[in-house]
Formats: C-alpha cells, sequence, structure tokens
C-alpha cells in the first residue's frame, strides 16, 4: 500500500489526479513515515530542477588542442631520444655488414657488395680480387 502511495504523490507532483486519489493521499499525508519520504522526493526534484547545465568551462577545445600538441612533442622527443642512443650502433653495423660483403665478395660491384646480384654481367666493369692476386 505505501508504494501504491508513493506513486500516488509523483502522480501529484505532475498534477494528474482524480478526486478520489487526491482523497486517498490526503489520508497518507498524516503518516510520518510517508510525510519524510515525500519531503525527500520533493527536496530531489528542486535539485533537479535547479540544476544548471553541464559545461566544460570556457577555452575548453583550445585547452584539449594545447594538450593534444604538448603531448605530441613529448612523443616525438622521446623517440628521438631514443634512437640518438643507438644510432652510432646502427652505424657500425650497417659499415661491419658492407666490410664483409666486400671482403667475402667475388666482385666489387655495387650490387654485388650490397648482396643483390651473385652473377657476373659481361657490361659492368669487375675487378676480380682472387686474379689479381694470384697474377
Amino acid at each position: 500500500m505505501e508504494q501504491k502511495n508513493e506513486d500516488l504523490f509523483l502522480q501529484s507532483l505532475d498534477g494528474n489526479l482524480s478526486e478520489e486519489q487526491r482523497n486517498v493521499l490526503l489520508n497518507s499525508a498524516m503518516d510520518s513515515r510517508f510525510k519524510k519520504r515525500t519531503d525527500q522526493f520533493i527536496k530531489i526534484r528542486s535539485m533537479l530542477i535547479r540544476k544548471e547545465e553541464d559545461s566544460f568551462g570556457p577555452f575548453f577545445a583550445e585547452r584539449v588542442v594545447n594538450r593534444i600538441k604538448s603531448m605530441k612533442k613529448e612523443i616525438d622527443y622521446q623517440l628521438l631520444f631514443f634512437f640518438k642512443k643507438y644510432q652510432l650502433a646502427a652505424i657500425g653495423v650497417i659499415v661491419a655488414l658492407l666490410a664483409l660483403n666486400i671482403i667475402f665478395s667475388d666482385h666489387l660491384t655495387v650490387k654485388s657488395v650490397l648482396g643483390f646480384e651473385d652473377e657476373q654481367n659481361d657490361n659492368l666493369v669487375t675487378i676480380d680480387l682472387y686474379q689479381d692476386l694470384t697474377e
């Protein structure tokens, strides 16, 4: 019965009650628990009515864009610092690999030194290291 009375009270806030429903609600209003509950409903309803529209505040878009730009700069700096750390080692590895290809290559052509071609082309000028050393 109490839930039905609360529903009637909520309907009364919108003003949609019949005469019979109003009488039932007036009889329930004498109960102290019902009175406390209705006061809570009224308080909540007034807080909801007065509630201001949510806002992100002034210049929200500009703050977000500036934050994104600063994060981008920070990430770019971190990537650059990471690669700076290892660039000398990477260059050393590349030079060592090229030197090994030159040492173990039969012909001194750019393609053979870089490991792209194993065949000897007649059109290219090549230097045969083993033939020059044996002569």
